[in-house]
């Protein structure tokens, strides 16, 4: 705004002035006061040249961490460009396929068929496939019986009588022998149609569905 055009030279101008006492001391000022502090020195008693040093050693060290640390955000800003550009021509492959990545979505066609995906942790237990709709409240529910720990597949079976179709959320919930809740992973199965790129990196589209390129999980052919 124009209004802050005043403000802005009057930060840069004293920006340029010389530092106040005891604020930050950089190269220059410390090079200056060195060479007073030997121009003013008694003959008769003599600056300690260890001390001095000491002195330059550790200024030495401190501007070597300064570049160290001016270098290490310039190869970071630039890591940062290379994953972004890694994750957009990865997003970009992925169009047309089928991909499988963290998430809690399943689509039902309209003949009703329909299977999802999950892991189960711990020791494995009693599991509980449920379908829930945009509200979080259960649609319909089925047991899937007693399942170990790893990597499983269900199908929807009649939870999606009267459906229509479209994309639902779902749960799976295990308790094992003692009733304790066991971790589960459920994924998202989806075929890519479209991308969107956002500052936050780029989207996949499946129909209504987004999944962020960063939760995939595998891309198929």
């Amino acid at each position: 705004m124009i209004g802050d055009v005043g403000s802005t030279a009057r930060t840069s101008a004293a920006a340029t002035a010389a530092p106040a006492p005891g604020g930050k001391m950089g190269k220059d000022e410390f090079l200056k006061l060195l060479v007073a502090q030997l121009k003013n020195q008694d003959p008769m008693n003599p600056s300690n040249g260890q001390e001095m040093a000491a002195q330059l050693a550790q200024f030495s060290s401190l501007e070597q961490l300064t570049q160290i640390g001016k270098t290490m955000e310039t190869q970071g800003s630039y890591l940062q460009g290379v994953i972004g550009s890694l994750a957009a021509s990865g997003a970009q492959g992925a169009i047309g396929k089928p991909v499988l990545a963290y998430g809690n979505h399943v689509y039902v066609p309209a003949d009703g068929t329909g299977s999802v995906k999950f892991t189960v942790g711990g020791g494995g237990g009693a599991a509980t496939l449920r379908i829930l709709d945009d509200a979080g409240q259960v649609i319909s529910s089925r047991p899937l019986g007693t399942l170990t720990a790893g990597d499983h597949e269900a199908d929807l079976g009649d939870l999606s009588a009267g459906m229509k179709a479209g994309w639902y959320s779902y749960a799976v919930d295990v308790v094992d022998p003692a009733g304790k809740a066991v971790s589960t992973t459920t994924y998202t199965a989806a075929t890519i149609e479209g991308l969107r790129y956002t500052p936050e990196g780029p989207l996949l589209l499946a129909g209504e569905l987004t999944i962020p390129y960063e939760a995939l999980v595998e891309i198929g052919r």
